[in-house]
């Protein structure tokens, strides 16, 4: 025999021995199930085995025998359930030994499986969903949704598209949920009532006056800003403009009952109003904004504090080396070689850094009150280094070190070699050179500042009425 096939040969019998091992031991213990009389556990055992390999004799014949024991078990429940007129009991008894027979029938294994179990499955089924049905309907009547819900889907789950059950399924939870709404649209608590209308209109758009509802309780729940320009007294070159970063971050909220006024239009009104909104000025003003606005809330601001340090750059001359490479002739090896030299050298380092500080206040006011609903006060400081070596010289061959005479050899002289040493001077002579620009640097403080100011506008939106 070639030896290829003797290699097919030894791969296929490998393969067929750990496939009937599982099955052996399977089996194995399905028989002792059997013999304990556990014929359920012992129909799972020989099931597994069969899994494992079809052709495995022992396993179906046990699987056989096994399973009509267990079968017949079940079919023993129905029918004494059956005979009592314990219908809940019976339908269920059935399903399980239907399950069980369609599991085992799955291995091409024949039960017996008398046909007229299956009529009387029929009859106690009509009377179980009869019962589950008017039940329902009970509760339905006397305001118990959750009760009616949980029989309206088992009745869906024994027996789909049983009369109006999947009418009646969403009819117990539209009429909570309806109410519910009710309730706190009464409690002027339109958001939460907006909500409940909501999941009403998602299972019937037409159920009552929902929709319209819907509508209302979301006009109501929905909170227009006007944001008003932040004040800023301080005299700095650098431009600041933070009511337009509230306004853009606002915006990116995605809150639907958030809705910013548009800016060109809040400008117009309060100049040919000529009002002048002073951060924590009457109230009044602010109900007149809110009114010519068409705001319910307004939100004011000023700029209490900046600090700005331009970019400041110091450089420093430090010693090094230079390597090179230099051939010597070597007398023991009667060779020339080359040999790494250093020659003293002196680079410039830079460093420098630049900052840039603001502190905000703002509050957020009931437009139709004058009520301050939030204040707080944002302070944000960013920084931006530059550490950088420059060299003249062949920079790839550049290391620190220390020396005292450049045409001198001293004992302290030092090269520093290793490669965290050079990885250094590699990384500063490819190091940053030019500062951010201070107005980039502002607009950051700006986006951060704006942020945490919706974020807090947000959580008073979402938190409002719980």
């Amino acid at each position: 025999m070639p030896s290829s096939l003797k290699l097919l040969l030894i791969l296929f019998l490998t393969t067929a021995l750990l496939a009937c091992s599982p099955s052996r031991s399977f089996t194995k213990q399905g028989k002792k199930l059997a013999a304990a009389g556990l014929h359920d556990e012992a129909s799972l055992a020989f099931m597994q085995a069969v899994g494992h390999d079809r052709t495995n004799i022992d396993a179906r014949v046990g699987l056989r025998l096994s399973g009509q024991q267990a079968l017949n078990t079940y079919l023993d429940r129905f029918f004494r359930a059956h005979g009592q007129q314990q219908y809940k009991e019976s339908v269920y008894a059935y399903r399980k030994a239907d399950e069980f027979h369609r599991d085992v029938t799955a291995f091409n294994i024949d039960l017996e499986f008398p046909p007229y179990y299956e009529q009387n499955y029929e009859e106690d089924l009509v009377i179980y969903l009869e019962g589950l049905y008017v039940q329902g309907q009970s509760h339905l009547k006397a305001v118990r949704f959750r009760e009616a819900e949980t029989l309206f889907k088992e009745i869906n789950t024994l027996q789909p598209g049983y009369k109006d059950v999947g009418n009646l399924k969403t009819m117990s939870k539209i009429i909570p949920a309806y109410e519910a709404g009710q309730r706190a649209f009464e409690a002027e608590q339109y958001r939460k009532a907006y909500q409940y209308f909501n999941d009403v209109f998602q299972l019937d758009p037409t159920y009552q006056d929902a929709s319209a509802l819907r509508r209302v309780s979301k006009e109501r729940a929905t909170l227009t800003i006007a944001v008003m320009p932040f004040e800023n007294s301080l005299s700095y070159a650098y431009a600041t403009n933070i009511s337009s970063f509230v306004v853009s971050e606002l915006s990116k909220a995605n809150n639907e009952f958030l809705v910013i006024i548009d800016r060109e239009h809040t400008d117009k009104i309060i100049k040919e109003q000529k009002f002048n909104l002073q951060f924590a000025g009457e109230a009044g003003t602010s109900i007149r904004v809110g009114e010519l606005l068409g705001a319910k809330l307004i939100l004011t601001g000023r700029l209490l504090d900046m600090y700005v340090a331009n970019p400041k750059v110091q450089q420093k001359e430090k010693t090094g080396y230079e390597s090179y490479t230099e051939k010597v002739f070597n007398a023991e090896k009667n060779r020339t070689e080359n040999v790494t030299r250093y020659r003293k050298v002196m680079y410039t380092e830079f460093s420098g850094n630049s900052s840039v500080r603001m502190k905000i206040q703002y509050q957020l006011i009931n437009a139709e009150t004058g009520t301050v609903l939030l204040s707080d006060v944002f302070e944000e400081a960013e920084r931006d280094e530059v550490t950088y070596i420059s060299y003249d010289g062949n920079a790839r061959n550049l290391f620190a070190g220390i020396w005292k005479s450049r045409n001198e050899i001293h004992t302290s002289d030092r090269v520093y070699q290793s490669f965290s040493e050079k990885r250094k001077v590699d990384e500063l002579l490819s190091g940053k050179r030019d500062f951010r620009s201070m107005n980039n640097m502002l607009i950051e403080l700006q986006v951060r500042i704006s942020n945490k100011l919706t974020q807090q506008v947000v959580q008073y939106e979402t938190q409002r009425g719980q």
